[in-house]
């Protein structure tokens, strides 16, 4: 599994019912990609966080490119402000029990 992780903040003047609603607009949207698996998204009291779990970096990274072409991004790059920080990576271990594959150890 690869993730995204993005932390960021909205804009001062931004709906946060706007942000909401365009969100679910991008859960449809995802729900329809190949290699995509979850997302979830994460209020805090300073800044807001989401994850988005592909099958494969592969997967993520179309995903992302094919994103960035539609109505949904270009209205919601206008809803968060300038300087957000993101991480893009492999799983290396997890607790989930949903998963189906035992935790292979990499060998080191």
């Amino acid at each position: 599994m690869f993730v995204q992780i993005v932390k960021f903040k909205l804009r001062p003047d931004t709906s946060r019912e706007s942000f909401l609603d365009l969100t679910e607009q991008m859960i449809a949207w995802l729900k329809n990609k190949s290699g995509f698996i979850a997302y979830e998204l994460y209020e805090g009291s300073e800044c807001w966080s989401d994850r988005i779990a592909w099958e494969n970096q592969e997967f993520a990274q179309n995903g992302l490119k094919d994103f960035l072409t539609t109505a949904i991004a270009k209205k919601m790059i206008h809803l968060v402000e300038d300087g957000y920080s993101s991480f893009s990576g492999q799983k290396i271990a997890s607790n989930q029990s949903e998963e189906s594959a035992p935790y292979d150890h990499p060998r080191i």
